[in-house]
């Protein structure tokens, strides 16, 4: 498993990824990896949309998480993602802040 958390937009991304991949498997070629680049902060940017690294030949994918589109539900269920739960798609982040206070608490 491979994250990449991301605060800012960068068109370097999809190189990189492939980049890391590349290297683990040099090391480890029989081993499996996923990857997964976790935007943190809510952008119009087309570049928060690429999944793949392409030139002639060659073509990578990796996944992509956007958190302001994800369900603050699922962040409110899972004590793991309790400290992302403000950076999911709710209306109203103090609020929903005070919420991961009282489930901490």
């Amino acid at each position: 498993m491979h994250l990449e958390f991301q605060s800012q937009v960068d068109a370097e991304i999809p190189f990189r990824m492939i980049d890391y991949r590349l290297r683990v498997y040099r090391r480890f070629p029989h081993k499996s990896m996923h990857q997964v680049v976790i935007y943190l902060k809510q952008t119009n940017s087309d570049l928060v949309q690429q999944n793949t690294f392409t030139i002639a030949g060659t073509r990578h994918e990796f996944a992509v998480i956007r958190l302001w589109e994800q369900p603050t539900e699922v962040f409110l269920r899972t004590p793991g993602l309790l400290p992302l739960a403000v950076l999911s798609s709710t209306i109203e982040p103090v609020r929903t802040d005070s919420k991961v206070d009282r489930v901490i608490n």
